[in-house]
């Protein structure tokens, strides 16, 4: 699987849908990860709503959006020197940890808006005009903190994200601004003409789900990968243009967002689900660990564990055993 994906056949991509349905079929048979009751939105309001077929067919849709359009960006960037699809691969295997790789919520929406914001960001050049790309950027963040408010925290970095590739101009902070509010005044229409109350558990609408084993598998595996990757992804840091520089700076500064988001999630709403939006950065950052002519072994060897983790886990009770 590693060598088809580490090659430059675009077509390996119609395996995606069949990953993500996998995963899906998986956990519906086991009950593994279950239906919250309440379908949350954020400041669109919280509903009561059973499992239907037709949410999760749409969280799959964004989950293999979400994978295309980070390669897509990892290739139109030249972050390799030939195209390949682990950054793909990399993104719908580690979502599969979450509740909103199978079930719709505030997360997954948010999740997919702030990837357009991030490829809205990537078109920002130091000498062209930047305004319909900083007011993209800002109206799709501005979209994803509707779906998931906790996000709002971070809106002063997403200017720090555009003065990366930009000098300051007035102007187009302005645009910025207005972008990020265009969402925040349509949410509040509707909250108001519709009624809906919104609450400080509403700011979060990701599940309360927590399976700790997971979670220490995602953390300790991606961190082995990043160490895997720190050599070659330093070199290429130092060979790459400016303009890949600060592509990595800005990689680099939405990881920091990201992670901060995360720990104020679990200090405050005892969460851990924000952990899936890093791999939306890390996803472009880990596929180096697998080397760039063929796939090394030892991170070879280290995915096929996670990935054999992942699927077991549907059939054996990890967290049952922990201790």
């Amino acid at each position: 699987m590693l060598k088809a994906f580490h090659s430059n056949r675009s077509l390996i991509l119609l395996l995606l849908p069949v990953i993500v349905v996998g995963f899906f079929l998986l956990n519906y048979n086991t009950g593994y990860h279950k239906s919250d009751t309440i379908l949350k939105l954020g400041l669109w309001g919280g509903y009561s709503m059973p499992f239907n077929f037709g949410t999760s067919i749409f969280t799959m849709i964004l989950t293999v959006s979400g994978g295309i359009l980070l390669n897509a960006l990892y290739n139109r960037n030249g972050f390799t020197e030939r195209n390949n699809y682990l950054p793909a691969l990399v993104y719908v295997v580690f979502l599969s940890f979450f509740h909103s790789y199978y079930f719709l919520d505030g997360l997954a929406i948010a999740q997919f808006f702030i990837l357009l914001a991030v490829m809205q960001l990537f078109k920002l050049k130091q000498k062209e005009d930047g305004r319909r790309a900083v007011f993209n950027a800002a109206i799709f963040f501005g979209i994803s903190c509707t779906f998931f408010p906790v996000l709002f925290l971070g809106t002063p970095i997403l200017f720090f994200l555009v003065w990366i590739s930009r000098p300051f101009l007035f102007r187009e902070s302005m645009l910025a601004l207005t972008g990020l509010l265009i969402p925040l005044l349509y949410a509040s229409l509707y909250s108001y003409f519709f009624g809906v109350k919104i609450g400080l558990d509403d700011l979060n609408s990701s599940s309360k789900e927590i399976f700790l084993i997971d979670m220490w598998i995602v953390i300790f595996s991606t961190t082995l990968f990043f160490l895997f990757a720190l050599k070659l992804v330093l070199y290429k840091i130092k060979v790459s243009s400016i303009r890949l520089k600060k592509i990595f700076r800005l990689l680099l500064l939405l990881t920091i967002l990201l992670f901060s988001l995360f720990l104020i999630d679990v200090l405050t709403y005892k969460k851990l689900q924000v952990l899936s939006l890093l791999f939306i950065p890390l996803s472009m950052i880990l596929p180096y660990a697998f080397g760039e002519k063929k796939p090394s072994i030892a991170p070879s060897i280290l995915f096929y564990i996670v990935l054999t983790f992942a699927v077991s886990k549907f059939f054996i009770s990890f967290n049952d055993l922990a201790f």
